[in-house]
């Protein structure tokens, strides 16, 4: 991918103007919901969706106003002051629904924030009729979780979001989601989700779109 459109769909962009209270509509959420929208575009869109980690809801809307997605449910384990979409809250133990139930799950910057980030892929996967997609973070060395740490707490502190820091080192979490019978179709790493001085963070940026094995017995026929 050589350059992101950073557009919006034409019916959500007049509620930008009263979305300031929720975060705003940055230019990192921009260049992230364009990451997302090609993505999910290439598989032709998908009836049934889970934004696991959904924050405000702001990304689900988005990506149901770009017509990619016929349904969205926005999920989370704690509610915000103040959403665009009413989030369904869960324990965080077990996502509430059926094995396979879902064409499409998917988290953006919310794997690491769970208590057990391998966990939570396995759920997905569980949950996932066929498609998977994650935005987060990978790193390689010490240095590169140290930053990570201090632009999780700057990016989230104003939420009350704890960071705990499990982030994927190297490929663990692709790996992992390959053992549970999907395969990588697509993978964007260094993800341009920043510019100028802080694009010098996207090598720890990456974006991955998952689709389970038709050799899998859970994979419906197409």
């Amino acid at each position: 991918m050589n350059a992101v459109e950073t557009s919006m769909p034409k019916d959500f962009a007049e509620g930008e103007r009263g979305f300031a209270f929720a975060g705003g509509v940055t230019d990192y959420r921009r260049r992230t919901f364009a990451l997302l929208r090609s993505l999910i575009a290439s598989t032709g869109g998908v009836a049934t969706a889970l934004d696991i980690g959904a924050g405000d809801g702001w990304m689900a809307k988005s990506l149901m106003a770009a017509g990619l997605l016929g349904t969205c449910t926005p999920v989370d384990v704690k509610r915000r002051s103040h959403v665009v979409l009413e989030p369904l809250l869960y324990d965080g133990e077990r996502l509430p629904f059926d094995d396979s139930s879902i064409d499409l799950c998917y988290a953006v910057d919310a794997v690491h924030h769970a208590a057990d980030p391998s966990r939570l892929l396995r759920d997905m996967a569980r949950v996932s009729r066929r498609f998977i997609v994650l935005k987060d973070h990978r790193y390689e060395s010490r240095a590169g979780a140290w930053v990570l740490r201090i632009l999780d707490e700057i990016g989230n502190r104003r939420f009350s979001i704890g960071s705990p820091g499990h982030y994927q080192r190297g490929s663990a979490w692709l790996d992992l989601l390959r053992a549970e019978g999907f395969v990588v179709r697509t993978l964007i790493h260094p993800a341009p989700c920043h510019v100028g001085l802080l694009g010098l963070t996207n090598r720890l940026q990456f974006v991955a779109l998952f689709e389970r094995c038709e050799s899998d017995g859970r994979n419906p026929s197409r």
